[in-house]
């Protein structure tokens, strides 16, 4: 397919995604995205689950088991 006929549809699919207002499609079309693109799915965490990571996350920062930004960041560019 041609890179214009391609712009034309995505172009077209944009503006019927602008007057659409069903969530349940919405959720359709985000699967069809994420598969096509190898996306996975993200999880969504339960208030217990939240509080927990929050709750070990106050643990860390009390032990001193911290990064800071710099050091996040030279971590970041060797994976």
């Amino acid at each position: 397919m041609r890179s214009l006929e391609i712009q034309t549809k995505k172009l077209n699919i944009i503006e019927q995604l602008i007057i659409l207002n069903d969530d349940k499609v919405f959720k359709k079309i985000e699967d069809i995205i994420n598969n096509s693109l190898h996306r996975p799915q993200l999880k969504k965490f339960t208030k217990q689950e939240l509080v927990n990571r929050a709750k070990l996350s106050n643990k860390n920062i009390e032990n001193g088991e911290i990064y800071s930004q710099d050091e996040v960041e030279k971590m970041s560019k060797s994976w």
